[in-house]
């Protein structure tokens, strides 16, 4: 059986984990005229627009700098 002490450490220990993983937050989606949906996502303070394959890879764990992705323009005329 565990201890309390043990049991303490392995939830601090899932709260750190949780905490140092990579957040992705969908801020927009639009589609292309071909059909295909591009997400606007926020990773780590940097806009980035990606398909549908490229978010499920950042929401899977992929940094922006593996996928080599580029941060996306600033200008508000791109998200219309």
């Amino acid at each position: 059986m565990r201890t309390p002490a043990a049991n303490q450490i392995s939830k601090r220990k899932a709260v750190a984990d949780a905490l140092s993983r990579q957040k992705v937050f969908v801020s927009s989606r639009r589609f292309r005229g071909d059909g295909q949906p591009i997400s606007r996502v926020l990773v780590s303070g940097r806009y980035y627009d990606v398909s549908d394959q490229l978010l499920d890879r950042l929401q899977h764990g992929a940094t922006p700098g593996e996928l080599e992705l580029e941060p996306a323009s600033d200008d508000a005329a791109g998200l219309q």
